[in-house]
This record gives C-alpha cells, structure tokens and sequence, in this order.
C-alpha cells in the first residue's frame, strides 16, 4: 500500500504580486485602454467628420497620436526621467509605422493588425512580465497595446452607435 504525501502550499510572494499587478497595470491594461479611448474617439468624432477614402482608421490614429505622444507615455508608463526616451520612440515608431502600412492594406489588415498582434502581445506579456526591459522593448509591447485597443475601442463604440 502507498503512502500519499501531501506537500504545503506556499503562501504568494505580497511583492510579487504587487509586482506583476503594478505590470499588468503600466504595460498591458494602460495602453490598451489609451488605444481604445483614442481610437473610439476617432470613431465617434474624427471618421464622420472627415468622411474620406483619406482619413486614418481608428487604429492607424492611434498609433500615430501616441508616437507624436511618446515622450509623455514614456514619462509615465516606463520611467521618471526622459533619459533614454528616444529609445522608447524608436521601439514604438519600430512597430507602429509599419502596422500602419498594414492597415491600409485589404483583407489581409484583420489578421496582420489585429489577430497576429493579439497573439504576439499575449505572448510577449506573458514573457516579459517579470522582466526589466530596456525601453525600446517597452515600445514595442505598447504599440501592440495601443493597437488592440484602438481596434477593440472602435469597434465596440461603432456597435454601439450603429
């Protein structure tokens, strides 16, 4: 007959945990809620307004207003100083100028702008999580947040409105 052994649960680390909350919070939840409140904003205001073939799309909007905008997110999202916040520029511009590209393409923006960076942002905020980052790294998770959101924001606002 076996003996079963029965093995303690730890307890969760308190600063571990107020670790990856402070994370989820300045690197995934934060940038995606600035990419919805702009992009749903574009949607509502900006798209009717201008009603043209020329007009950016609520995530090519986004992504634009926040690379004029980098400094401040750096500033707030990933450190005090402004020290190394062209890096951070560079990592944003790095994903952002290219996903704008892929925007304006046709079908294929659905699933190069929105279903592949989905997976790559739940990968990389499941990899990086813990990580100390430089900050260009830290550019390139917030494009993708930024993105997601713009697209989520516009999409729900322009559900709701229709």
């Amino acid at each position: 007959m076996e003996e079963s052994v029965t093995l303690p649960l730890e307890a969760p680390n308190p600063v571990s945990l107020k670790q990856d909350l402070m994370t989820g919070t300045k690197h995934i939840l934060a940038p995606a809620l600035i990419g919805a409140a702009v992009g749903s904003g574009w949607q509502v205001y900006g798209v009717p307004a201008f009603d043209s073939v020329f007009t950016p799309n609520p995530p090519q909007f986004a992504l634009l207003v926040i690379l004029a905008l980098t400094p401040l997110m750096y500033r707030i999202l990933v450190h005090t100083s402004f020290e190394r916040c062209l890096e951070y520029t560079f990592g944003f511009a790095a994903l952002a100028l290219p996903l704008c590209i892929v925007w304006l393409s046709g079908w294929g923006a659905l699933f190069c702008g929105m279903y592949a960076i989905l997976l790559a942002w739940a990968c990389v905020s499941m990899l990086w999580g813990r990580k100390q980052l430089p900050p260009f790294s830290y550019g390139l998770w917030h494009a993708m947040g930024i993105d997601l959101g713009a697209f989520a924001g516009a999409v729900a606002v322009y559900n709701t409105i229709s």
